[in-house]
């Protein structure tokens, strides 16, 4: 009886490791692409890994990982400089969001941030804005900020940009673009919708599977059983940033402060429709938008984009400080 058990046993892992060895073939004539440790020390060294946020913007100055590489300062308090002129002693304005709010890639001097802070100098603007940040990481430092250094903003310019949505809720496509420090998958603190309520997640890696960075089989069934694992978050995208938005309004009401939310950029994903979903939202819930998306004449990438496919350059920076100039010089910032 022994015997025949070994056989069986025997048999079961030929069958299986034959099953296995056929399913990597396939895999590979497939072209499905091996999972790899992207290391990205690089692009990261404006980046602080922090236990709430997952990352915070590091003091310092740091070259851009796009275009010309462009030296970025940011402050001892992790805002990104705007020239604020010692003289200032006007209200405070907070600027939050991603890269494109921070001004990732162009000169200090050419952020929106720093040209608002020129056009009024008697205002003092700080430029919280951090890579890869959504409306859900914007809100919580915006708390850190305003409760734990007691810095009182007049007004918070949150710069929206309509894929933060997947990033409030961890899409996949989100997940597979964060990577940690350590250049494994990284899932950064989000939120989820459950019974009407949002359901906050810290951040934290996704291990690698074994084998997964020498198996396009392994790496094929991590991925498909992630994208099963977080395929209804897309669903809620839209109504989760309307509710982060208005818990955003809603805290700065109390502290006798206001939010305008300025919609720097159209790029996707999602799509028109859903901005638009998002935009109702928002005037339905009594928030104050201004949509300063680039319009201009000049549609050539080289001359719009850092390195001509990169992050937003020089002249849409110039667009969004004159239209946000404009809305700010019909407010009472005194």
């Amino acid at each position: 009886m022994s015997r025949i058990v070994k056989l069986w046993t025997a048999g079961v892992i030929f069958t299986l490791a034959l099953c296995l060895g056929i399913g990597e073939v396939m895999a590979r004539l497939a072209d499905v692409p091996v999972f790899s440790v992207q290391q990205s020390e690089q692009s990261t060294g404006w980046a602080l890994r922090d236990p709430a946020l997952g990352w915070r913007n590091n003091p310092g100055v740091h070259p851009a990982h796009e275009g010309t590489h462009e030296p970025m300062t940011i402050l001892p308090g992790g805002s990104r400089a705007t020239g604020t002129p010692a003289t200032a002693n006007g209200p405070i304005v907070i600027i939050i969001g991603c890269s494109f709010a921070e001004g990732y890639g162009v000169r200090d001097d050419e952020t929106f941030g720093w040209l608002l802070q020129q056009k009024f100098p008697h205002v003092r603007f700080l430029n919280f804005g951090t890579p890869g940040y959504g409306t859900y990481q914007s809100l919580q430092l915006l708390r850190e900020v305003v409760d734990q250094r007691r810095i009182r903003p007049a007004l918070v310019i949150y710069g929206f940009v309509p894929f933060h949505a997947g990033r409030n809720v961890l899409t996949y496509y989100m997940l597979d673009a964060f990577r940690s420090f350590g250049g494994q998958r990284f899932s950064p603190p989000h939120v989820a919708l459950r019974d009407g309520r949002l359901e906050a997640f810290p951040p934290f890696v996704v291990s690698n599977w074994p084998f997964e960075e020498s198996s396009a089989l392994v790496s094929l069934l991590h991925r498909t059983e992630l994208q099963y694992r977080l395929a209804d978050r897309e669903k809620d995208q839209m109504q989760v940033t309307v509710l982060l938005l208005r818990q955003m309004q809603e805290f700065l009401a109390e502290k006798n402060a206001r939010l305008l939310v300025a919609t720097l950029s159209d790029w996707g994903p999602p799509g028109p429709e859903e901005y638009r979903l998002m935009s109702d939202g928002m005037r339905t819930s009594g928030i104050e938008e201004l949509e300063v998306v680039y319009r201009g004449e000049e549609k050539r990438p080289e001359k719009l984009l850092v390195g001509g496919k990169g992050h937003p350059g020089t002249r849409i920076h110039a667009w969004w400080a004159e239209k946000l100039g404009a809305w700010l010089g019909q407010q009472a910032l005194r």
